[in-house]
């Protein structure tokens, strides 16, 4: 949004109450959906396709008796096209449907077809005849028929769109060269953050963080902790949900927040202990530090096992932690030089992919007449 505003364009932007403020940063137009995640619900304990379809009807149930007024905005704004995220691909389809513009979806992991089918991302018990799974199918054919769409939608699928973009480099796409032309990898896009600096005394410093979602995991935060006492190492921990009393006592060298800098810190760090999400992922890939990784759920191994694949970073078993683990894998991966000429090379991929430039030159595209 922010590239395509200072090209002089504007943009209409449709979120829960938690992202209007970033929106409107990025110069954005805001329509608030009264959509809120509960968090309880991301627990690695609770996730499962019956868990994740919730999720899915309760963003459904809150936006499609919206869809007028949201509709009517985009058109008062002169909307021309509707990008939409894969996860709100019913609401995006059906904007753009009811306005007769083009639609262009955006993924911000790993694209998927036969070469990298979408059950690697999604939970063992994601079957046809999972009840969650059947019962919202049966409301997208109802919302598709109510909405006079073309094909009915599927859960889990994207309307067939003129171009998707994925924000990931191809580098780092699984079978990249098997998509064709409609998909574009940009890969990511690292914004100015919140001004963050290290300790003066230079020590190494590895940051440690399990994401927005699967991150209340004292037992993962108390063997990261305990693995860097003792050491010349500075760690800064973001705990999410994790009470810090439920810590205990920590070593003087490590400093806890329930949210930190994240992109400030990693333009710092020797090592991130990350959960693998993507977009931790692409942070860290961007400013060329390497990975530890401790994933929880499906998606994540996935992402976990393509650094490793590419030769990125480690990866260890979140359930048999132990701080010794931790310690030996930042010890190694931290200043091997094989691993620091991959991450040379993936970050030198990523720029390559273009971020944001490249994204709205696509995007613009779909406007030219033919």
């Amino acid at each position: 949004m922010s590239e395509l505003a200072r090209r002089g364009h504007s943009a209409t932007f449709a979120t829960g109450p938690g992202y209007t403020a970033a929106a409107r940063a990025a110069g954005a137009l805001v329509v608030e959906l009264p959509w809120e995640l509960d968090p309880t619900s991301l627990s690695r304990e609770r996730f499962s396709t019956t868990s994740f379809i919730e999720i899915l009807e309760n963003l459904l149930d809150s936006a499609a008796p919206r869809l007028d007024a949201l509709a009517a905005g985009a058109r008062a704004n002169g909307t021309d096209i509707v990008c939409f995220d894969a996860t709100v691909a019913p609401i995006g389809a059906a904007v753009a449907e009811r306005l007769g513009v083009p639609a262009i979806s955006c993924i911000p992991s790993m694209a998927v077809n036969e070469h990298l089918p979408l059950a690697e991302l999604l939970p063992s018990d994601f079957r046809p005849d999972n009840r969650a799974l059947v019962r919202y199918a049966g409301l997208l054919r109802e919302f598709s028929a109510q909405e006079g769409l073309a094909a009915p939608l599927a859960p889990m699928t994207i309307p067939p769109v003129p171009l998707t973009l994925v924000f990931v480099p191809p580098a780092f796409q699984i079978a990249a060269d098997t998509f064709d032309a409609s998909y574009r990898f940009v890969g990511p896009t690292l914004l100015p953050g919140a001004a963050w600096q290290p300790p003066s005394d230079g020590r190494p410093l590895a940051l440690v963080s399990l994401g927005s979602a699967f991150n209340d995991r004292p037992d993962m935060f108390r063997a990261c902790a305990a693995a860097f006492a003792d050491t010349g190492w500075h760690v800064v921990m973001a705990l999410g949900r994790t009470p810090r009393e439920s810590l205990g006592s920590l070593p003087d060298n490590v400093e806890v927040a329930a949210s930190v800098p994240q992109q400030a810190i990693l333009r710092h760090a020797t090592v991130f202990v990350s959960h693998a999400g993507m977009n931790s992922i692409m942070e860290a890939l961007t400013c060329a530090v390497p990975l530890v990784m401790l994933p929880q759920v499906p998606e994540q191994d996935l992402n976990a096992r393509r650094v490793k694949e590419l030769g990125l970073g480690a990866v260890l078993d979140g359930d048999t932690l132990t701080p010794d683990d931790v310690r030996s894998a930042v010890l190694r991966v931290a200043p091997d030089q094989k691993v620091r000429e991959r991450l040379d090379w993936m970050a030198g991929e990523i720029a390559d992919a273009g971020g944001a430039g490249a994204a709205a030159d696509a995007i613009l595209a779909q406007l030219q007449p033919l």
